[in-house]
């Protein structure tokens, strides 16, 4: 089909009824196309999304070697997924692993004032790499969840940079009490622990 063909059709309309996400199907250069939404399924789950469409209806889809996968991530999802992980003792060792590796590397010695800590990038790469894994990661995974994610987006003002320092400063304002905190060899508060959870 050309790529007329494509945009007539509206393939993005129907990956999005099937997705449950809106997408936008874009022109990605000479001769490919960009397929683009926010949280929602992971990008696997979008490429069977596209491969049943595509089987369902011959024709409709670029082929698979025309088509760049991009999925954003909002700052609501960045939150539920770091949120998710303040539960998850292997999360919090794992932020203290990737800062102690950042802190002993020279290019982690070497960052200006004001900047991000070793234990924000850390965060940061760890939540990155849940939110890759989860589909529908802007959702809470328990309800209790919910007040934690709005207040850490409002106290963040829906910066990952700012969220990540809440979380890595733990904030008594936030409800992140130190009380709950795992610390790290240096007693610097990574993330608040809920008693008693071992995770997702």
């Amino acid at each position: 089909m050309s790529d007329r063909g494509i945009r007539e059709y509206g393939l993005d309309g129907e990956l999005a009824r099937v997705a449950g996400v809106e997408v936008r199907l874009v022109v990605d250069g000479f001769a490919a196309w960009g397929l683009e939404w926010v949280d929602g399924p992971t990008v696997d789950r979008m490429r069977a999304h596209v491969a049943a469409v595509r089987a369902g209806r011959r024709g409709i889809a670029p082929p698979e070697h025309r088509l760049e996968y991009r999925r954003r991530q909002s700052p609501r999802a960045w939150a539920a997924r770091a949120v998710a992980a303040m539960r998850d003792v292997s999360s919090v060792r794992a932020v203290a692993a990737g800062a102690a590796l950042r802190r002993n590397h020279p290019a982690g010695r070497s960052r200006r004032p004001g900047g991000l800590r070793p234990e924000d990038h850390a965060l940061l790469d760890l939540v990155q790499r849940l939110y890759e894994g989860s589909a529908d990661p802007e959702r809470a995974d328990r309800p209790e969840d919910e007040p934690l994610i709005r207040r850490l987006l409002a106290e963040g003002n829906q910066s990952r940079e700012a969220m990540c320092r809440i979380l890595n400063d733990a904030d008594p304002n936030l409800g992140f009490g130190a009380d709950d905190l795992r610390r790290t060899e240096s007693g610097r508060p990574i993330l608040r622990l809920v008693s008693g959870d071992s995770g997702r």
